[in-house]
């Protein structure tokens, strides 16, 4: 398989990133994941731009046009003869001369790179069925709006889960009122509660783009929608649960630690029908 490195095609194993890489010694980066289909990036305009934005607040040079990374992430699919599959995107500060805190002068190149890979395996009965989540405290850093490198809090999280048989971890922080739900190592989460859907503010977690899009669609179908400090209580008393992600879609949730949900709800199951609507919709335009 190939890869696109600074400019060029690469062998996706060769060694072409220098270990004064800032990425790897200070996780001073960005990342975003695309779903492909049909040899295209899905919803790729609004994931380039989240990245564009924090790239900008953080000071990080982005390198191209987002014309220019399309045409080379579609070639990149082609290239590795992809069908169904995932776009990994990096970029990070660029080398220093020597490990340095202070960042490096002007000028200096920023590093990017990008990966068209096989979609991941998941269990297709976590759709049918519902997945299990466990609970784990949210031991992130305050820049959790961007979709930095910095994900060792977020790596805990989702092996404390896999070791208790789930397939993802709900984070929560603790507040005078006790804990509230951030989002998953990988993921967003909803719960509808009397009708309503519930889902936490974006109060330094990520503006997930799965996520923007299902408040949508809830929008135009007619649900009264809460953006809000959700408590963990709220959360296991609530009559349906799922969570999204570019990769897991729209999945309901069965099991919370020892709470068990029906699932799939009945909101669950509409809403997971029209995001496979929007989802089809991109790939055929």
């Amino acid at each position: 398989m190939q890869a696109f490195f600074n400019g060029r095609y690469v062998k996706k194993d060769e060694e072409v990133i220098r270990l004064e890489d800032r990425g790897l010694t200070f996780a001073d980066g960005l990342f975003e994941v695309l779903r492909t289909a049909s040899g295209r990036p899905l919803f790729f305009q609004e994931h380039l731009e989240r990245m564009i934005e924090s790239s900008i607040e953080l000071g990080i040079d982005f390198p191209y046009a987002i014309e220019e990374v399309r045409a080379f992430a579609e070639k990149l699919i082609e290239k590795n003869g992809l069908d169904e599959g995932e776009l990994y995107i990096e970029l990070t500060r660029g080398c220093d001369i020597n490990r340095e805190h202070r960042f490096p002068p002007k000028g200096t190149p920023p590093t990017f790179f990008m990966l068209a890979i096989p979609l991941r395996k998941i269990d297709p009965n976590n759709w049918k069925e519902g997945a299990k989540v466990v609970t784990y405290e949210d031991m992130r850093h305050k820049l959790c709006i961007h979709k930095t490198l910095n994900l060792l809090p977020n790596i805990l999280a989702k092996n404390h889960a896999y070791a208790h048989r789930g397939y993802e971890a709900l984070m929560f922080r603790r507040s005078p009122l006790g804990k509230y739900i951030t989002e998953g190592g990988s993921s967003s989460y909803f719960c509808v509660s009397n009708g309503r859907l519930l889902t936490p503010e974006i109060d330094n977690i990520l503006p997930g783009i799965t996520r923007s899009k299902i408040i949508n669609i809830a929008k135009e179908k007619g649900y009264k929608i809460e953006e809000r400090r959700i408590l963990l209580d709220e959360v296991l008393v609530a009559d349906e649960v799922f969570l999204v992600s570019t990769v897991s879609k729209l999945m309901p949730i069965r099991q919370i630690d020892n709470r068990v949900f029906r699932a799939p709800g009945e909101t669950t199951l509409v809403l997971m029908k029209l995001y496979e609507e929007v989802f089809q919709k991109e790939i055929n335009s």
